[in-house]
């Protein structure tokens, strides 16, 4: 009797999780790709790591709820890299992927990198509202909002009208900010939503849901977005704009595996069935089934949104500059859908329940 209750509770236990980690299949194997992409100086990159890569490598892996920062290539980890390099740290861009790693991987961003990267990102708002220099485009102003939205830092209110004026009249936005009509592309216009979003803009806005509505109009019939369509360079969907666009539904407080994001309705596909098709044996992701090699930043995005997480899914309020921090911030992982309560018991008792009936689940993302 004791033994059926048991398969019962076990079994119980297999479906809630499913159900509510409905993207955790395909995980670890993808974050097992990135670990062997590690270089011997604790970064990431190719041929030679690069602030960047690294940080985007900690951000994926954060979001699977492990912690890059501990793993170790030849004595070295990715913090010990961020620290050796933070100084060479010039742009907005991996300013805010830095911070957001950081964060993500609990860790201050006022002093984990060797310098105070969040006073950094904020010296770098110009009187026009664009954050950064000559190098930092749209989609680096738009990290770095959501880099302070994650620090809970305030936003400038010229940061967010920089954004909301570089809208293209079809509900796009550029990598460059040119407002041309046929200038946007799809993953510039996800990326976007998402800073905005995260800067206090909501979702019901009419600008964000120009562009939500623009996004669902270029989903093709097998679920994914391509970088734009129409293009002299092909319409096929591919991985990148596929995860990043996942990333802008989700921070509308929309489901992507929904079938409001399913081409042709209920019985159609979504960007989630695309997005995981787009995997190889490896457990790293192609950038399009045309170019079927293991793509490092298709992986990377892939990760996240295959979490069904969106930016930034950590906080930390790392308080006002000083010269010292009295003391580490909590960071605060909000509710990604699934029942704490339903996790913390399978992780003290269940787990033992499911290996009694010879259960597992299987996360290869």
């Amino acid at each position: 009797m004791i033994q059926k209750r048991m398969l019962c509770v076990a079994v119980a236990l297999a479906i809630v999780l499913a159900l509510s980690l409905p993207a955790l299949a395909d995980g670890p194997s993808a974050v097992a790709w990135l670990k062997v992409q590690q270089n011997s100086d604790g970064g990431f990159g190719s041929p030679e790591s690069t602030i960047g890569a690294t940080a985007d490598v900690l951000l994926a892996v954060a979001s699977t709820g492990d912690n890059g920062i501990a793993w170790v290539a030849d004595g070295n980890t990715p913090l010990d890299y961020l620290k050796a390099n933070g100084s060479s740290i010039t742009k907005a861009g991996d300013t805010a992927k830095v911070i957001l790693a950081t964060i993500a991987s609990g860790q201050d961003p006022r002093t984990s990198a060797g310098l105070d990267l969040v006073a950094k990102l904020e010296g770098m708002v110009g009187s026009d509202g664009r954050i950064g220099g000559d190098n930092d485009f749209v989609n680096e102003h738009s990290y770095a909002l959501i880099a302070l939205s994650s620090a809970k830092r305030p936003i400038p209110t010229q940061a967010i009208d920089y954004l909301m004026r570089s809208q293209i009249a079809d509900g796009t936005w550029s990598w460059n900010g040119d407002a041309a009509v046929g200038s946007g592309d799809n993953n510039t216009a996800a990326i976007v939503v998402v800073a905005l979003i995260a800067a206090g803009v909501p979702a019901d806005n009419a600008q964000v849901e120009q562009a939500l509505a623009h996004l669902k109009g270029q989903q093709n019939e097998d679920g994914g977005f391509p970088y734009i369509s129409p293009s002299p360079y092909g319409t096929d969907s591919d991985s990148n704009s596929s995860a990043v666009v996942m990333w802008a539904i989700k921070a509308a407080g929309r489901d992507p595996a929904g079938v409001e994001w399913k081409h042709g309705g209920k019985d159609g596909h979504s960007a989630l069935d695309r997005l995981r098709a787009f995997q190889n044996e490896s457990g790293a992701f192609r950038w399009q089934d045309g170019a079927p090699g293991d793509n490092f930043a298709s992986t990377i995005q892939a990760v996240v949104a295959l979490e069904l997480k969106t930016l930034p899914f950590a906080t930390m309020d790392v308080g006002a500059a000083s010269e010292e921090m009295a003391e580490e911030q909590p960071v605060t992982l909000p509710e990604t859908g699934g029942a704490t309560w339903v996790l913390t018991l399978a992780l003290l008792g269940g787990g033992a329940a499911l290996s009694s009936v010879g259960l597992a689940l299987r996360r290869r993302l």
